[in-house]
């Protein structure tokens, strides 16, 4: 630095100095990599250069005249241990490393003194250290790490010059017992036990990498199964062996637990009744097949044990889908999924089977599949069974309903037109009585009179309701939609609710089959609306489309909880919904109920036109 010193002094007399001479001070002060700058006694800028420019990102006009710690740290005072004050103070070069957000600085800060000795001004010097900085922290980081990870290492680190021990981890000296300076100046194959030692060091002079395993020895003469791998490398400028030891007594004790557990499973499914229990390798070749599985197949284990599964029970049509399938498992890990196959007996039979699969590792890491089956054949044939009672049961509900509905619309006609007019002859005849009666007959008998036409107009009038109620001769006559409107004007009369109706498309009439079904929906859904919904309004919607009539009927009542309400034990409230269900299924069709308490009730029917 005594070149910048003089430099400086040279500065304060640059009024003096021609402008040449001027100039080549300026270019070769901005040609200085470091940014530089020239201070006064108070520490204030006098001149800088264009890296110190560039370092700031200001003009010299804006750096001259301030102070290097408004600059840089944006701060009135100096900071703390900043290099110009104890410059100030020991009139000697000061240093100082800092952080300034993600760079590092190295500032140095010398005097320049005048001709009597006094101090004059500073020549500061900012050099920017981030890469050297960044060189050592990741040095400094790598050899921590290197010794972190080698301490915190769970396996026992050695480092060994043909076959004799420089260095070993802690890791190494709680496995073995040895402490460092032990272990330094050891063959490697002391911590071997005797029946291992000739191929644990045939591997290190030969520089085995591969993994491998041996029997350890400790200390203390304690032995355990170890499983070991070196590298060969350079350390220290020297050609070593870095070989790493692991402790695998729990691997083999989980090992052992394994096999026992497998054999213990073998032992379970092998004498299994009723379950027949299959295994196989990746290759489909049969490697298990227990008691259950001979008497299911045919096939005696001798004779199954070896053979490919297509060839054994695998009806001929399934064969490729079944190998591409259990391909796919192995390879890309898609599982086959459980169900019900027809699989193949030794005679050549086939049989219904529910088949479950399971991919495993043996303890070798090889796949094996097994598969675990049930003969389906009693219980399909119970299914069977069932579904003929089901249709037998479905048969003779319909005749059971048809016959109600020809045995309601009897009883209508009988009502209607034998006691209808037997009242009306009734009220004839009291007419004619009355005619022949004195005029002066007593206010008595006149009430009674009265009374009597009366309650024939009254019981003609519950016969009229009590026929068309059981079958509205209306329906055959006129068809569904202007029966339902006549019961829904009656409906609205007796009950006061608001009932609105909404039939759409039903020009052409459907089979009366349909609509005695559909007229009945309705009446259920309405009397079970009047006796339990405290509805307030009701919407009913028939409409004929394409293929089907539709049912819609609405209330905004209190609604209920359909599971509970239709309880296997408890039935009673739902009766009447029942006999919905059941008239719609006899003609094929669907039926939907839908409720929940405070928020009314639903019910959607679909009948197929045929």
């Amino acid at each position: 630095m005594p070149a910048e010193k003089q430099t400086h002094e040279k500065i304060n007399q640059k009024k003096m100095l021609p402008k040449t001479i001027l100039a080549q001070w300026q270019t070769t002060f901005d040609a200085i990599n470091d940014a530089v700058c020239l201070l006064d006694m108070n520490g204030k800028i006098l001149r800088c250069n264009k890296t110190m420019e560039s370092f700031l990102k200001k003009s010299s006009k804006e750096i001259i005249g301030g102070t290097c710690w408004k600059l840089v740290h944006g701060t009135d005072k100096p900071v703390k241990g900043c290099p110009i004050v104890r410059m100030k103070k020991t009139l000697c070069r000061e240093t100082l490393v800092l952080k300034v957000d993600d760079k590092w600085l190295n500032v140095t800060v010398d005097p320049v003194i005048d001709e009597t000795g006094n101090l004059a001004g500073a020549v500061h010097i900012i050099s920017d250290i981030t890469r050297r900085k960044q060189r050592e922290e990741a040095i400094k980081e790598s050899k921590e790490r290197y010794r972190g990870l080698s301490e915190a290492s769970f396996e026992a680190i050695f480092i060994s010059e043909k076959g004799v021990c420089l260095e070993q981890n802690s890791t190494a000296e709680k496995m073995f017992g040895y402490t460092l300076s032990e272990a330094i100046g050891r063959k490697g194959v002391e911590w071997i036990a005797p029946e291992d030692r000739e191929m644990v060091m045939n591997n290190m002079l030969s520089g085995y990498e591969e993994l491998y395993e041996a029997t350890a020895l400790r200390k203390d003469g304690s032995t355990f199964p170890a499983e070991i791998q070196g590298k060969m490398m350079h350390y220290k400028r020297r050609t070593v062996r870095v070989t790493a030891l692991n402790d695998i007594t729990k691997r083999k004790q989980a090992e052992e637990e394994l096999r026992k557990s497998e054999q213990r499973f073998r032992s379970i499914f092998e004498n299994i009744p009723n379950i027949a229990v299959q295994g196989y390798d990746a290759d489909r070749k049969i490697i298990f097949w227990n008691q259950a599985s001979e008497k299911l197949y045919g096939y005696k284990k001798e004779e199954a044990i070896g053979n490919q599964l297509e060839d054994l029970i695998i009806p001929f049509e399934m064969r490729e889908s079944v190998i591409e399938a259990v391909r796919n498992w192995v390879e890309n890990g898609i599982p086959i999924p459980h169900g019900e196959l027809k699989l193949m007996r030794k005679d050549k039979t086939t049989f219904p089977v529910y088949s479950s699969h399971v991919i495993l590792k043996n303890i070798n890491g090889e796949l094996e599949m097994y598969c675990i089956d049930i003969d389906m054949t009693e219980r399909k044939q119970a299914e069977e069974a069932l579904l003929n009672s089901e249709k037998r049961l479905h048969y003779l509900s319909s005749q059971l309903i048809t016959a109600q509905e020809k045995e309601r619309r009897r009883i209508s006609l009988e009502l209607h037109d034998e006691m209808g007019q037997a009242l009306t002859a009734i009220s004839i005849n009291i007419r004619s009585i009355e005619k022949e009666l004195p005029l002066d007959l007593t206010p008595l008998i006149k009430e009674r009179i009265a009374e009597i036409y009366s309650l024939a107009d009254q019981a003609s009038e519950q016969i009229r309701e009590l026929s068309h109620y059981l079958r509205p001769s209306m329906l055959d006559d006129l068809g569904l939609v202007p029966t339902l409107r006549w019961y829904l004007d009656v409906y609205r009369k007796r009950t006061n609710l608001d009932v609105k109706y909404e039939p759409i498309n039903f020009e052409e009439r459907p089979s009366p089959e349909v609509e005695t079904v559909i007229y009945r929906v309705v009446q259920e859904a309405l009397n079970n609306i009047v006796k339990h919904a405290q509805a307030g309004s009701v919407l009913v919607r028939v409409e004929r489309k394409d293929k089907e009539a539709a049912v819609f009927i609405k209330d905004n009542g209190r609604g209920f909880e359909v599971n509970e309400f239709l309880a296997p034990d408890d039935l009673k409230g739902g009766i009447g919904l029942l006999g919905m269900q059941e008239r719609v299924s006899i003609l094929e069709g669907k039926f939907s109920l839908q409720s929940s308490k405070g928020h009314g009730t639903r019910i959607s029917v679909e009948i197929p036109l045929h």
